[in-house]
């Protein structure tokens, strides 16, 4: 076993993937899509991806990363206000980063050491929950409309972790199969590669969704958030207008990046489970 990783070690592909890593992490912070430490992150989790797994590896994550980003562009006064509000507007930091790409990074790790592609599709998994949360987020809250808390289903917010809307929900499975259909597209034009079932990459489609599904309900139920005494508004900041917000429910030390890495960590387990 050891012998075989270690002839699979590539110290070239490494320093490429590396380098390209860090060409993205400069570029996304000067974008202002990643502060100085999601940058870091985006370096740490890029170069293991990149290096260790490759052009199959590489390209769901570029992927989700540049899909992301972009519709994070995308503004309007409604959707400020609601990310605002619920402490999701501003750059990615670190630990953003590692919540959406950690599992990712990860499984990769596990494929390289033990040479089994079955590795592929929990990753896979991971980076379609990933996508699916991100794009239910950013696409989501273009909506005028409230959103419909997923426990309790009354009306919250528009932003609130755990409220989801016609459109975010759409926007959520579109951007599972997104994510999906980025492999199908390149994986049989990759010499040495096995040709598999379709089943295998809708399994990873469907427990990112499914994923994404588990996030809002934590977001709704688990997650802590605030009131504040100020504007008598919800919120997932612990300081806002100025002053301490008062812990209104959910668990003080369970947040957003915790949320998002259960569901990652969930897809990856789920698709895991499926295949088995």
């Amino acid at each position: 076993m050891t012998s075989e990783w270690i002839n699979r070690f590539d110290l070239p592909s490494v320093l490429y993937g590396a380098g390209l890593s860090f060409i993205i992490g400069v570029v996304s912070y000067k974008l202002k899509a990643l502060s100085r430490s999601g940058a870091f992150g985006m370096i740490i989790i890029g170069t293991i991806v990149f290096g260790l797994g490759g052009v199959i590896f590489a390209v769901p994550l570029i992927f989700f990363f540049v899909s992301s980003s972009l519709f994070s562009m995308i503004k309007t006064p409604i959707k400020e206000r609601s990310m605002i509000a619920f402490d999701k507007i501003g750059p990615r930091d670190i630990w953003q980063t590692l919540a959406n790409g950690g599992v990712a990074a990860v499984c990769v790790l596990i494929y390289f050491f033990t040479g089994n592609i079955f590795w592929y599709f929990p990753f896979l998994a991971s980076l379609c929950e990933a996508a699916a949360d991100t794009w239910a987020t950013e696409l989501g809250t273009l909506s005028s409309a409230k959103s419909i808390s997923i426990v309790s289903l009354k009306k919250v917010e528009l932003g609130r972790s755990g409220g989801i809307t016609l459109v975010g929900t759409l926007a959520s499975a579109a951007g599972s199969l997104a994510v999906m259909t980025s492999v199908c597209l390149i994986w049989p034009g990759i010499k040495g590669l096995p040709a598999l079932p379709l089943g295998y990459y809708l399994a990873a489609a469907n427990a990112g969704f499914a994923g994404s599904l588990l996030d809002s309900i934590l977001g709704g139920s688990i997650q802590g958030h605030c009131h504040c005494a100020i504007c008598g508004r919800i919120t997932e900041r612990k300081i806002h207008c100025g002053t301490r917000a008062e812990q209104a429910g959910g668990l003080a030390f369970i947040n957003n990046d915790m949320v998002n890495l259960a569901g990652t960590l969930f897809a990856a387990a789920t698709v895991a489970v499926m295949l088995l």
